[in-house]
């Protein structure tokens, strides 16, 4: 129980970082059914099966919240802040800068 938790949640938080809330309902009802399909196959009675594929659609909504709030997180920590540059707010081109470079190696 504690495996299904946990890859619940690792592929919870993928999914929220990467798509939006209409992911949930597929990856509930596909996940439930391998997971009932593999329960049944194991052998495991009714009321196991039901609380594992309940287990598993609860985790799987909580990593995913997490994983969304996560990448929010981090892109209006990277908002911001202004791209590198190579110049940084000199005029002279890039190929004058590794000029430089490479005359002062060269000493």
């Amino acid at each position: 129980m504690s495996t299904v938790a946990i890859f619940s949640l690792l592929i919870g938080s993928l999914l929220g970082g990467r798509f939006r809330i209409f992911i949930l309902p597929p990856a509930i009802v596909l996940g439930a059914t391998i997971l009932g399909v593999g329960s049944a196959w194991q052998g495991h009675d009714s009321a196991h099966i039901v609380v594992t594929i309940l287990v598993f659609a609860s985790v799987l909504q909580l990593g995913y919240v997490c994983g969304a709030v996560l990448v929010r997180a981090r892109a209006a920590a990277y908002r911001g802040k202004a791209a590198p540059s190579f110049d940084s707010g000199n005029s002279a081109s890039l190929a004058q800068a590794w000029g430089r470079v490479i005359r002062s190696a060269g000493e």
